[in-house]
């Protein structure tokens, strides 16, 4: 709340900014965009939107006040508006997938579900199943705290304490990537995690400003506070299946069509104005004549400013646009330097270098961690019977499950072919084999979308004092071709030391 007083003309202005005032950033994004009053698609998109009649959309199902799916079952919120005006722009209708949870969402948009997620950030993990539109928003990622910590000025000085975070959030991955030893737990939702920070659980719950200010509005919570700011902000867009190219196109021409005006009148509602006037203007008129000659000045300093500096300005568009074009490159090296193009998991490589950096830790702090080897059984048949792109349908789908049946903490790699690898830090062999089991037993009663039930066989096993990546590795492959050899869809423990040499 902004308020302006004038007590001598009795003036009153007081404006509310409410969570919808983003919008007016959201200019900047789209300030070239104009209202079509139809789009002209080309031939190829006018016969995909005829063959495709309506595309399915999956959501954040709690995250206001950008989406929510309300009690009635009803996508609300600011992306929501968003959607229903892209759905008229494209002519046909966009049906809402419900899900409970971000993960879930992001296990459905996987496994083809849906053909869109309403906002959905660009990472590098995500770029093996989706492409994106042009962000249409913008906001910064803010740490909240019990009321009685202190203000956190940088996040590196705070990174030894634990944190909470939405699991497949895009902050999530870049805290995991950037502070490696930050104790981070990953929730479900926003309220599990200020339920974290109120039990003292954890240090801080990290997430949007705006969403975080919401639920704190919405639930009237006293003894928590915005102590901080974090050096990330997300431009969200839509995330589009990337097996349907045409839909991108035609998303980002509907987006493009929104106006200025249609933005802001989208978000009235977040935004109220207020004025109270009485009768007295003597004083308005002489203040509205001192402002007018200090405009007046203003305009013609800034005109010589303006001369002068355009040349500089120009030089820094060129460095920003080179700049961008040098991360551009950066983020596809790195993608294709630790992720594996088909899943969006990590890669041999990358788990290679997880295992040494669990290694260390062991060699260092002496704690226990296990490995778990897991495959497909008589997945040779998949491709045989149903044909190589099926069997792509399925590792997707496979290594959706693990994400969503595996820990926060667990690490996920595929080794290669139809072998997977999960690093369970701070886990005894008793505590991976008991996950082992979970998740096979998901596996078994789970219908895969392309062929229906399948099943899986592990290898369990668990550090020793003077092992290596390949000793470790080596165990681990032992106790599944094991588990094969017993009959598959079963999950074996290591029985002893393997010689890796042979």
């Amino acid at each position: 709340m902004f308020l302006f007083r004038l007590s001598s003309s009795r003036v009153i202005v007081s404006v509310f900014l409410a969570p919808g005032i983003i919008s007016l950033m959201l200019g900047l994004l789209w300030s070239g965009a104009v209202r079509a009053q139809s789009l002209e698609f080309g031939s190829e998109e006018q016969a995909y939107l005829a063959s495709k009649g309506e595309l399915m959309m999956c959501v954040d199902p709690d995250w206001m006040p950008y989406e929510r799916i309300n009690d009635q079952g009803v996508h609300e919120g600011i992306a929501a508006d968003y959607m229903r005006l892209v759905a008229e722009r494209i002519g046909i209708p966009i049906q809402l997938v419900p899900s409970a949870s971000w993960a879930e969402t992001m296990a459905f948009a996987r496994a083809r579900k849906c053909d869109i997620i309403s906002m959905a950030r660009k990472t590098q993990e995500r770029l093996a199943h989706f492409d994106f539109t042009q962000p249409y928003l913008s906001y910064p990622f803010v740490i909240a705290t019990q009321i009685d910590q202190g203000f956190i000025e940088n996040f590196d000085a705070a990174s030894d304490q634990s944190f909470a975070a939405v699991k497949g959030y895009a902050v999530t991955e870049y805290l995991k990537n950037r502070y490696p030893d930050t104790p981070l737990v990953e929730v479900q939702d926003i309220d599990e995690g200020i339920h974290l920070v109120r039990e003292n659980m954890v240090f801080g719950y990290i997430d949007s400003a705006l969403a975080l200010g919401y639920k704190i509005k919405e639930r009237g919570t006293l003894d928590i506070k915005v102590s901080g700011q974090l050096d990330f902000s997300s431009s969200p867009a839509i995330a589009v299946r990337n097996d349907e190219p045409v839909l991108v196109g035609i998303l980002d021409q509907a987006l493009a069509s929104i106006s200025s005006e249609e933005r802001q009148t989208l978000y009235n509602e977040w935004v109220s104005i207020r004025f109270e006037q009485g009768t007295d203007y003597t004083l308005l008129v002489q203040m509205s004549i001192a402002a007018g000659l200090i405009v007046f000045v203003t305009m013609f300093w800034n005109h010589r400013l303006i001369r002068a500096n355009r040349k500089t300005r120009h030089a820094l568009a060129q460095l920003h646009e080179a700049q961008r074009l040098l991360e551009e490159q950066n983020f596809q090296l790195q993608r294709l330097a630790t992720i594996d193009p088909l899943t969006g998991l990590q890669n041999r490589l990358k788990i290679n270098e997880s295992i040494e950096h669990e290694l260390q830790r062991f060699r260092r702090f002496h704690k226990p961690f296990s490995v778990i080897m897991l495959d497909l059984d008589d997945f040779k048949k998949v491709n045989d019977e149903h044909g190589h792109q099926a069997g792509d349908d399925v590792l997707i789908e496979f290594s959706g499950l693990l994400s969503t049946l595996t820990r926060s903490i667990d690490l996920i790699g595929r080794w290669g072919g139809e072998e997977f690898i999960i690093i369970c830090p701070d886990t005894t062999l008793s505590g991976a084999t008991c996950l082992a089991e979970k998740i096979r037993q998901q596996i078994e009663a789970h219908r895969f979308m392309s062929i229906g039930q399948k099943t899986c066989s592990m290898g369990v096993t668990v550090v020793k004092g003077d092992d290596t990546i390949q000793s470790l590795i080596g165990r681990a492959d032992q106790a599944l071709y094991q588990a094969k050899d017993k009959g598959r869809n079963r999950v074996q423990t290591a029985s002893g030391p393997v010689d890796v040499s042979a």
